[in-house]
């Protein structure tokens, strides 16, 4: 994975719940990452879509994008903190579960004001808690 340090925004959560079809509860979710210097105030409530084809290809026959919304935000010099967070996307309860330790890379290299009206997803992947992409074939399908 290349993605210029500038760009980087991350995802972090305390624990993901699996509580309907389609659709991961995210608790304890926040933003953080050297992005964060150039982002303008995010909406209170919002969403963004993320592909993660790249890794999820083996799981899924077509294209998996996901939608992260949010309902509250608040604002800090570091990180930016998200409340009542879903992730959904029809097949995430097919693919391995979130654990708390893991977190999202996105590339926003493509979002800058000039751009963003042509790309209709973020480029996601997810990592490990040591900073490697996620090794799907190691923890095994649904495994928490």
């Amino acid at each position: 994975m290349l993605l210029g340090e500038k760009f980087r925004l991350e995802i972090h959560w305390e624990k993901a719940r699996y509580e309907k079809k389609g659709t991961a509860i995210i608790e304890g979710c926040y933003l953080n990452g050297p992005v964060l210097k150039e982002v303008a105030q995010l909406n209170e409530k919002d969403f963004i879509k993320l592909d993660f084809i790249n890794q999820y290809i083996m799981f899924v026959k077509h294209y998996y994008i996901a939608k992260l919304s949010w309902e509250g935000v608040r604002h800090t010099p570091e990180k930016i903190f998200l409340q009542n967070v879903e992730l959904r996307n029809e097949n995430i309860n097919v693919l391995p579960k979130l654990r708390g330790d893991d977190y999202i890379v996105i590339d926003t290299k493509n979002h800058e004001d000039e751009k963003h009206q042509r790309y209709a997803t973020y480029t996601a992947y997810l990592l490990n808690n040591d900073g490697t992409l996620y090794n799907f074939l190691g923890r095994g399908v649904n495994n928490a």
